[in-house]
């Protein structure tokens, strides 16, 4: 059973009175963690297996009770005003009233804990009666360390913590072997079941179906007017131009549509958590800044299938937009998908891949594919107009730090963890 980092974080929540919302991409192990939820309560709390409630609304009949309050209500232990109870649905946004008799179950019946799964972020703007009672818990395909959790991996987990403690006295040969997991990790991604399959084909099969199951499902469900052989030419379209500036005319025109059925399927794509856009970082400070997003996939190994290369040489530029994307990726981990991260560009093309903001304080990041042994331009640009404490410049094995303008710039491998 993979080890997931976020586990512990739903579990500090299990005693509150508030919804439990684990939201995030189809088959990235959210069902799984809601088992393990309910194993734990079983055999550390004790808990009788006749006090938990399970409902997966992928199942017509589970469906159809929580298609009603009232067949709802009457599945459950509303009059036991004395025992705890726990509820656990799967994919509660197939039932589109089901906000309301949660509202009910949360407010009227304090003794049954509620804990649910969801695919799409717009039904948590469309539905208000959860409004103050949720706690959302965004849910992601693994992140690089939780790939090194795999037994067949134990050996380079050791080397990789060892080496994020000790980043500057790490051997050469220690860092050549972590970037060579990095590379197997880039090039299939973090889904769960790619992760654990043994060969090649069978990855690239897994994640072709996923493509296939979130095209034909999501489409399906949320009633957007776009058919699938469409949607899979601009997620197709979007996969070559990771980290690269969004630019809807020239996507719509490439894909054959216009701006506002473009708009529409691009809102489709981010809601459900397969495409993030990254905003602009600005202040008043300049007007001479470029304000489009950039567009990033979530997972690399989505992005390589799209592309039908699987093929990723240390130092290429092919290596340098999968590294910017994994960057993205593990951040979105680290801090959640709210506005406390971006990216700076000027109109006269310097840019600074990430930037974070976190306590009023900046921290730029830029990415390198290859070894990188100078400051960039775009960075000392950045440094001089902002002032940060820190910076990162992560690249493929140089470390070392450097001072500019009281700022501490920190030259990392790709895989060091900011956070």
């Amino acid at each position: 059973m993979i080890k997931r980092e976020i586990f512990s974080k739903i579990w500090e929540k299990i005693d509150s009175h508030e919804i439990l919302l684990l939201n995030g991409p189809r088959q990235v192990g959210k069902t799984t963690l809601m088992n393990q939820i309910k194993e734990k309560l079983i055999t550390e709390r004790k808990v009788s297996p006749e006090h938990i409630f399970w409902f997966d609304l992928e199942m017509s009949e589970d469906l159809l009770i929580w298609s009603e309050q009232t067949s709802a209500l009457s599945a459950l232990p509303i009059n036991d005003a004395v025992n705890k109870y726990y509820l656990f649905i799967d994919e509660f946004q197939k039932s589109k009233t089901i906000g309301s008799t949660l509202k009910v179950i949360h407010d009227h019946y304090p003794l049954i804990k509620i804990i649910i799964t969801g695919s799409a972020s717009w039904y948590l703007n469309i539905d208000e009666s959860l409004a103050g009672r949720k706690r959302v818990i965004p849910i992601w395909p693994l992140s690089f360390y939780e790939f090194l959790d795999l037994p067949k991996n134990h050996k380079t987990k050791i080397l990789f913590e060892a080496a994020v403690k000790q980043i500057k006295n790490t051997a050469g040969k220690t860092i050549e072997i972590i970037n060579g997991h990095l590379l197997k990790y880039l090039s299939y991604g973090g889904y769960p079941a790619v992760i654990t399959a043994d060969a090649k084909a069978e990855k690239e099969k897994i994640l072709s179906e996923i493509i296939n199951s979130y095209i034909l499902k999501d489409i399906q469900l949320y009633n957007y007017s776009a058919n699938t052989l469409q949607v899979k030419k601009i997620l197709t379209l979007l996969a070559d131009r990771v980290g690269s500036l969004l630019d809807i005319n020239n996507l719509a025109l490439n894909a054959g549509l216009g701006r506002t059925a473009m708009l529409n399927r691009l809102d489709l794509l981010r809601n459900t958590f397969i495409l993030h856009l990254l905003p602009p970082y600005f202040t008043n400070k300049t007007k001479e800044l470029v304000k489009n997003s950039k567009a990033y996939l979530i997972d690399s190994g989505l992005k390589n299938r799209l592309m039908d290369n699987f093929s990723l040489l240390p130092q290429t530029k092919y290596l340098g937009q999968a590294a910017e994307n994994y960057i993205l990726a593990e951040l979105l981990k680290k801090i959640g998908d709210q506005p406390t991260f971006f990216y700076w560009r000027t109109k006269t093309g310097q840019e600074v891949d990430f930037i974070i903001k976190q306590d009023n304080e900046l921290i730029p990041i830029e990415v390198k594919s290859g070894n990188e042994q100078n400051l960039p331009n775009n960075l000392r640009q950045f440094i001089t107009l902002y002032k940060p404490k820190t910076a990162f410049l992560l690249n493929w094995s140089v470390v070392k730090d450097v001072k500019f303008e009281q700022c501490q710039i920190k030259f990392r491998p790709l895989w060091f963890p900011i956070f």
